[in-house]
């Protein structure tokens, strides 16, 4: 790589991150396509490990040519899971790049993980949509297997959305910032018999759910009136840089989630209705969320009773560093 240089991303980069970000999205069909507020949002987050820059890039003098990240976690029971993330831009690939940052990735993730959770199992994770067939390769000449599969799911705003009744005894409600801490809690609930699910800090959560995009207007919650507990909640997002760039008007559904007790009473279905209901009055044409494909809840059933169909598939890998 010596016609390139890498260095540490700094802020001044979130424009360049963007460019690069829509050319991997458009060339791979599919994917993450991020905006300034998400490259903000990886480099200030409160999991990034000082003095490791664990957020690089690759330059072509003054171009972006690739970035790539390492994510760590905060608890490593009964295994530190961390993911490595970035990508190449088409112009660049076929070049070595793509293997160059991800045997960087595995040493630098391998050096976090000692200061962090030494002695401690590590696995790194990559993931990569169903038809970028040179991600592929390269993951599995690398020693990464395959292990799970998630789906990209979207259903129009417009189409019908069956009338639905909060069910008995709970009431539907706008998230505002004061039932914060609240949502965490219901979150962490929710979601900790999910695939390698660990509990969000305060600190994380509140870095996650106060990010730009995120529309606290358009994320409700199902509260128990008889002792004021969040039962289910929908967190949702708009991202208006992303829909200047592409002019598609989507409401993603970032989280679905129902606590164990409240679960088989169509907590879920209310909460996805009427998130739906309320996109088609802003005037959006879509709505989409993502899914675990062996969600152990039933969630896939749950979003295509509510007419979402899979749009794209993405392959979850991993590579043991230290078993």
């Amino acid at each position: 790589m010596t016609a390139f240089t890498r260095r540490a991303l700094t802020d001044s980069d979130a424009p360049a991150f963007v460019a690069l970000s829509a050319a991997i999205f458009d060339a791979d069909g599919g994917g993450h396509r991020a905006d300034e507020g998400d490259f903000r949002r990886f480099l200030h987050h409160p999991l990034a490990a000082p003095g490791f820059e664990d957020f690089q890039g690759v330059f072509d003098g003054d171009r972006l040519a690739a970035t790539a990240r390492v994510a760590r976690r905060e608890l490593a029971e009964p295994v530190h899971w961390m993911a490595a993330e970035g990508g190449v831009h088409p112009d660049y690939r076929g070049r070595g790049i793509g293997t160059r940052l991800l045997r960087r990735q595995e040493e630098l993730a391998s050096r976090i993980h000692e200061h962090y959770f030494a002695g401690h199992p590590l696995e790194l994770s990559v993931r990569v949509t169903e038809h970028n067939e040179g991600a592929r390769e390269l993951f599995a000449n690398e020693g990464y297997q395959p292990i799970r599969w998630s789906f990209e799911m979207r259903r129009p705003a417009d189409t019908p959305v069956q009338e639905t009744e909060p069910p008995v005894g709970l009431e539907l409600e706008t998230y505002t910032a004061t039932a914060c801490e609240e949502l965490r809690t219901a979150f962490n609930e929710a979601f900790r018999d999910h695939w390698r699910a660990l509990p969000m800090s305060a600190a994380d959560w509140e870095h996650w759910i106060n990010q730009e995009k995120v529309r606290h207007d358009l994320s409700f919650l199902l509260r128990d009136a008889a002792n004021g507990e969040i039962a289910g909640f929908v967190v949702a997002s708009l991202s208006v840089p992303e829909l200047k760039a592409t002019g598609v008007r989507d409401l993603h559904l970032n989280l679905v989630g129902t606590r164990r007790e409240y679960r088989g009473r169509g907590v879920a279905a209310v909460l996805i209705a009427h998130a739906v209901r309320q996109s088609r009055e802003l005037g959006l044409e879509t709505v989409t969320l993502n899914v675990d494909a062996e969600n152990p809840t039933g969630a896939l059933g749950v979003y295509q009773r509510a007419g979402f169909e899979c749009e794209r598939k993405e392959l979850h890998y991993a590579k043991d560093l230290m078993p």
